[in-house]
């Protein structure tokens, strides 16, 4: 009688068979049965081929994915495969998912049609009637309508350089000279202070709507902007130089020499003609 056997048993020794016919006939027997025990018949589950225009019955999951990815979309307009290609996509427009999400609806749809029981019979567009949720597929990427504000303040720092050649032009300009390090020295600690207390600002205002849903979803923003100047350098380097001691008296001797030009008039002559 020939032995049971599972997998992970020992081969039978030929030398425990007796040295005969029928020993011989035993052990082969008790071979045959221990190596299919080692070697079971996987059971072949009723699983549908995947059918696609235009291709073989056969394709396996990768293909058909890079088939709808690199196939379908470039096949002529009216051919079977490009007519599956828009109605599959057609659908899941319809249903509201978004074109991000297009290949994983169709990965998913492959797998179900490899599914034991699935019912599919090989049509991966029978999926979408199969009871598969849009929902699954939502896109992520939020779009919800909102209205942002921004705020920047800048500040000016002048550098003890810049502060002395502004101060300078300034002294110049008004009093007919040039600055002194202490002016210089004074007009760099005031014009920071001042600067600080006067920045520039930036605001704005951002609102986002929102028309259609999903891969139809389109996002509108509408910004709105303000810019205020701030601290005026120039102004306030004139302002300190006719704040120094001296500026009154260069200011009477400019209006004196303005007063006497304008009673010479364009003829510079005038005075020595009338003392001849």
């Amino acid at each position: 009688m020939t032995k049971k056997y599972k997998k992970g048993d020992p081969a039978p020794d030929i030398n425990k068979y007796p040295k005969n016919s029928a020993g011989k006939a035993s052990y082969e027997a008790d071979y045959a049965a221990w190596q299919q025990a080692q070697n079971p018949k996987v059971e072949m589950l009723d699983v549908p081929p995947i059918i696609l225009p235009g291709l073989k019955s056969g394709v396996d999951a990768t293909q058909a994915n890079n088939w709808f990815q690199f196939t379908a979309p470039k096949a002529a307009k009216g051919t079977q495969t490009r007519k599956y290609y828009d109605d599959f996509i057609g659908l899941l427009a319809k249903a509201g998912i978004p074109k991000s999400k297009y290949n994983d609806v169709w990965a998913d749809a492959v797998k179900w049609v490899q599914a034991p029981g699935s019912g599919s019979k090989g049509d991966p567009k029978s999926f979408l009637a199969s009871g598969m949720s849009p929902a699954d597929y939502a896109d992520t990427e939020k779009k919800a309508p909102g209205t942002s504000k921004s705020k920047v303040t800048t500040t000016t720092k002048y550098s003890a350089s810049g502060a002395a050649a502004d101060a300078n032009k300034a002294i110049v300009s008004e009093l007919g000279r040039t600055a002194s390090s202490v002016e210089t020295a004074a007009y760099l600690k005031a014009v920071n202070e001042k600067a600080a207390l006067e920045p520039s600002v930036y605001e704005n205002t951002s609102k986002t709507t929102v028309t259609g849903s999903g891969a139809s979803g389109v996002s509108n923003t509408v910004t709105n902007a303000t810019q205020s100047t701030g601290f005026d350098p120039t102004l306030f380097a004139q302002n300190f130089a006719r704040s120094l001691p001296d500026y009154a008296e260069s200011f009477a001797a400019k209006n004196m020499l303005k007063i006497i030009e304008g009673l010479i008039g364009p003829d510079r002559t005038a005075i020595g003609k009338v003392v001849e």
